[in-house]
């Protein structure tokens, strides 16, 4: 009995050795992941206007997740003044909320991203420009 339990623990050390090192190996290869990316992103870093495109695309995406419901109004108005009040009211209402969402989605999306700077995917910009009808084009 006495032999099993020193058979059994030499098992046991041995798997807490295999564990750990396997441990150590996947601690290595996360390092040397974020090494690849940390000198991939680097040309990025040190373009220039890195600094400006970082900031704008925060901006964008803080004023849009907290203004996306201005696309309501905006989109009642502009349907109505196209139409009439009729369409403003029904076409306009489900279009401002489509546009809310899809403005608000936007700008969160933009605001957790904003290290990785691209275009507005929004058009116009802020939501606060109610001459243009607003669109979405990929990043």
């Amino acid at each position: 009995m006495f032999e099993n339990s020193l058979f059994e623990n030499s098992l046991f050390q041995n798997n807490l050795f295999q564990n750990n090192r396997f441990q150590s190996m996947r601690l290595m290869s996360l390092a040397a992941l974020f090494a690849v990316l940390f000198v991939v992103a680097m040309p990025a870093a040190l373009a220039d206007g890195y600094g400006n495109q970082v900031v704008d695309k925060f901006s964008r995406g803080f004023a849009n997740s907290l203004t996306g419901w201005l696309e309501l109004p905006k989109n009642i108005v502009n349907t109505t003044k196209q139409d009439n009040i009729g369409m403003g009211l029904t076409v306009g209402l489900v279009k401002g909320l489509a546009h809310s969402v899809g403005r608000t989605v936007v700008g969160v999306f933009e605001l957790v991203t904003f290290f990785i700077p691209n275009k507005p995917v929004v058009q116009p910009t802020y939501a606060w420009d109610f001459d243009k009808n607003t669109s979405y084009s990929s990043p």
